[in-house]
């Protein structure tokens, strides 16, 4: 008895440390960021991928990309405990690394 609840309650105590960083995670605006650091929206991918309107994530964007077919590649980097997403699409020639507002250094303006 004493061994099922020492698992219960460690399950607890880990379900309650991870419940916060997934929801700080979800809770943030997501951006592209380029290889210096800057960030820009993610609608300035409308270039390359003309109907991204409603795409905010780097889910909804793979997503996007597997119903037209193409092959994506993701890629969470846990070091960053969700809040850094890459996603290539190579036959579109696009390695994009998506993050959350945080992690920004700057931001540029692109349309």
């Amino acid at each position: 008895m004493n061994r099922i609840f020492a698992i219960t309650f460690l399950s607890l105590i880990y379900i309650l440390t991870i419940i916060p960083i997934v929801h700080s995670a979800d809770s943030e605006k997501w951006f592209l960021m380029s290889r210096h650091g800057e960030c820009a929206e993610i609608k300035s991918l409308q270039r390359k991928v003309p109907d991204i309107e409603g795409i905010n994530d780097p889910e909804s964007f793979s997503k996007l990309m597997k119903e037209k077919g193409y092959e994506v590649i993701t890629n969470e980097l846990k070091e960053l405990q969700g809040k850094a997403v890459e996603v290539s699409v190579p036959d579109k020639e696009l390695s994009l690394m998506f993050v959350v507002e945080s992690i920004c250094k700057e931001f540029v303006e692109r349309e």
